[in-house]
């Protein structure tokens, strides 16, 4: 990975091929967003994978977004153009429309990897957050693990996407020991974003003891305190918890325990994202306008747009001056932090911070920040 925003490369890319979703998950941005939403042509699609060929750097596109890849008409026709043009494939999806048919594709292609939302075994721990019975997808989480050992093959790997609440985080270890019989390898889990007030409390980071995390050495002011391993069952728990609580720097065995400074896995990892319509995006987060709360309070998240595949190449929007720009602000990550202060108007959008600077400011993103992880 380049150090240097002039001299990187885009390696990642995420396709929003739709808008539209089978589901009607009460957590999803969908329910906060203000545009509206919408297929990918096949002219765009097209047009994309042109442009990706003057970009060898590119090695994975990932089909997911804000919406189910597999309910667009085409989405099977794209995923086996994708193959065909030597890219390394993605699907994120809640995994209700796969049937047999469809395993039989993504095996035969090979998808490289398969992302599956499951955010609860039981019922009631997915209650008022996701819609997708998991009775039905493990029934195709089965089916695939079956085919696949039939045929000897590790491909699609598969991955679970967990996004933990306080209503269902508990169930997390169960999940894990499901893995020998559903056939994945990986949990990602990440945190809730609260798209609306009434999902607030179901968030596991209202009081987040890691907000100032930085690489500041250790002084009276905060102490650094170096711990030994420790038995996780033992008193010393409940005294890390209180370390913790207090936001103080812990190492443990060597090793910070406390993060790392606030980090766009977006930028650092050169990827970037491409909505339905073929607007260019530096990340998820900036695709579309819309509105998450954090602390009880609303923040209204603008759009970003650096470009359209249908207008320009991508590879010279990427080279563009303002998006070199971005990506050199925000690997210096020259924002506030807006998390470490009482807070003021200015949280309550993306357009501005009290350091001033170009839009979007980016001090309270929680991908940055470490709070939500995307595969």
């Amino acid at each position: 990975m380049a150090n240097d925003a002039a001299e990187a490369a885009p390696r990642k890319v995420y396709v929003e091929l739709t808008t539209e979703c089978n589901l009607d998950c009460v957590m999803c941005m969908r329910r906060a967003w203000e545009a509206p939403g919408g297929r990918m042509s096949s002219d765009t699609f097209a047009e994309l994978l042109r442009q990706l060929r003057d970009l060898p750097s590119v090695s994975t596109v990932s089909f997911g977004g804000y919406g189910e890849p597999t309910s667009h008409p085409r989405f099977y026709e794209f995923l086996a153009r994708a193959k065909d043009s030597g890219l390394r494939a993605e699907l994120v999806t809640n995994g209700v429309l796969l049937d047999g048919r469809a395993i039989e594709t993504l095996v035969s292609l090979p998808l490289d990897k398969l992302i599956v939302s499951v955010d609860g075994i039981s019922a009631s721990a997915s209650e008022r957050l996701h819609a997708g019975p998991f009775e039905q997808v493990s029934a195709v989480l089965r089916l695939l693990y079956d085919r696949k050992r039939e045929l000897q093959t590790a491909y699609p790997e598969v991955c679970i996407e967990f996004v933990a609440t306080r209503r269902n985080i508990h169930e997390l270890p169960r999940l894990k020991g499901l893995a020998q019989v559903l056939g994945f390898s990986r949990i990602l889990a990440t945190n809730l974003v609260a798209h609306t007030p009434e999902l607030v409390e179901d968030t596991l980071y209202q009081r987040w003891s890691t907000v100032e995390r930085q690489s500041a050495p250790a002084s009276p002011y905060n102490p650094c305190v170096e711990l030994p391993l420790l038995d996780d069952h033992s008193p010393a728990s409940a005294v890390v918890a209180r370390l913790r609580d207090a936001s103080t720097h812990l190492r443990v065995n060597g090793a910070d325990v406390w993060g790392s400074p606030p980090r766009c896995p977006f930028v650092t990892q050169d990827r970037l994202a491409i909505r339905h319509d073929g607007s260019v995006s530096p990340c998820l987060a900036l695709l579309h306008t819309h509105t998450y709360y954090l602390r009880g309070r609303s923040k209204r998240v603008l759009e970003y747009v650096v470009g359209d595949v249908n207008a320009a190449p991508l590879k010279d929007i990427w080279t563009g001056a303002e998006y070199r720009a971005f990506r050199e602000r925000v690997r210096n990550f020259n924002f506030s932090s807006c998390l470490s202060c009482s807070g003021c108007d200015m949280r309550e959008g993306n357009v501005e911070d009290c350091t001033g600077a170009a839009f979007p400011r980016c001090g309270e993103c929680l991908w940055a920040l470490g709070l939500v992880q995307c595969p």
